[in-house]
């Protein structure tokens, strides 16, 4: 072959070479304009797709929430009781200062104080010698007037004598046994006796003093008729009756008791507008003294099949009090109305119906909506 002939091969080759590849260049461009359009129009109708699914399901291709751990309590109907607390004091109605009933010296005085004595027994006395002689003088002048009445009185029967004589006789034997008689009680009035059993508490004399009438000699605490006094507010006037349950409770000896209230007071102290109640003490031993401090809860509010949950559960915002319930996995919350709260617990007057469960642990980290997850 003629290398003129070769030549023009090779060129007619470039030529065919450099056209071929011009059309492939185009057919890419165009194709990618196509691939563009393709896109654009599934572009929208993805978006369009998605704006329905939107309107069906608001929390389509929303980002996951993640649960807020909490624990729970139910709302209980259960029966409830509101108390008040009260101080009390024991008191007896046989503790009673002995005093002197007549003037003389304290010749005998044989008991001291923490000493428990008996019903009669000797606890002074006063030295009643000159009345003493006075009897015995009395004495004799009635034994002879006895003997002159006597006599008078035979012959008056008889018919003998004045009835002057007889009235004078028989004047005298009963004057002078009324004086004896005045005497002998002075007599018994300067022995003071205890007038029930019981402790003596405080001794006001010395033997050797001269007691006077109404002065003071000992003060005698009986263990028997004891029983609670307290005060109380005169807004709880018509709270409490006699008979109503009150629960005692002593610190000083730890002890505990259930008892009932024996005298309500129908009278308002005007200086402390307080009244006054009387409880049955309960058996608590011979370690309880008068005047001992006792702690009284009465009930003044009781409901019964009453919602109740714990208070530390009840919130606060500007509407009022709340509490979040757990609801499809998610915190609602709820406003309620409170009753009385006791104890640790508050009844609920509205927006519970009982059997709610209700967030305890973690209500204050969650919001109306918020997903929970219980953990109890």
């Amino acid at each position: 072959m003629k290398p003129q002939s070769i030549i023009t091969i090779l060129v007619l080759a470039l030529v065919a070479f450099s056209c071929g590849q011009e059309d492939t260049i185009e057919s890419k461009k165009a194709r990618i304009q196509e691939a563009k359009a393709e896109m654009k129009a599934l572009e929208t109708e993805v978006s369009e797709i998605e704006k329905e699914l939107v309107a069906e399901d608001p929390n389509y291709n929303k980002p996951a929430e993640s649960a807020t751990l909490i624990t729970t309590v139910n709302a209980l109907k259960e029966n409830f009781e509101h108390k008040i607390e009260i101080r009390g004091n024991v008191e007896s109605r046989t503790n009673v200062t002995i005093s002197a009933e007549m003037m003389g010296l304290l010749t005998s005085l044989p008991i001291k104080e923490g000493q428990y004595v008996n019903k009669g027994q000797t606890l002074a006395t006063i030295d009643a010698d000159n009345l003493q002689k006075t009897v015995d003088e009395l004495e004799n002048q009635l034994e002879f007037a006895t003997t002159v009445f006597e006599k008078r009185d035979r012959l008056w029967k008889k018919n003998i004598g004045t009835e002057i004589d007889y009235l004078q006789a028989k004047n005298n034997k009963e004057s002078l046994e009324k004086q004896l008689a005045t005497l002998q009680t002075q007599i018994d009035k300067a022995e003071i006796k205890a007038p029930f059993s019981g402790t003596i508490e405080t001794v006001s004399v010395r033997q050797g003093e001269i007691a006077q009438p109404g002065m003071p000699i000992a003060y005698l605490v009986g263990n028997s008729n004891m029983y609670i006094t307290a005060e109380v507010s005169e807004a709880y006037i018509a709270k409490f009756k006699r008979g109503d349950k009150v629960t005692v409770s002593i610190p000083s000896l730890n002890k505990e008791e259930v008892s009932k209230i024996i005298s309500v007071g129908k009278v308002i102290n005007p200086a402390s507008r307080t009244f006054t109640i009387e409880v049955q003490l309960p058996k608590l031993g011979s370690a309880v003294k008068t005047n001992l401090v006792t702690q009284l809860r009465l009930t003044d509010y009781a409901a019964d099949e009453a919602i109740v949950i714990p208070s530390r559960l009840i919130q606060e915002d500007f509407e009022g009090n709340f509490v979040y319930t757990v609801e499809n996995k998610r915190a609602t919350k709820v406003h309620v109305k409170l009753g009385y709260s006791y104890d640790n617990h508050t009844e609920v007057l509205s927006g519970l119906k009982g059997g709610e469960v209700v967030v305890d642990k973690g209500n204050r980290t969650v919001a109306n909506g918020t997903i929970v997850n219980v953990q109890n």
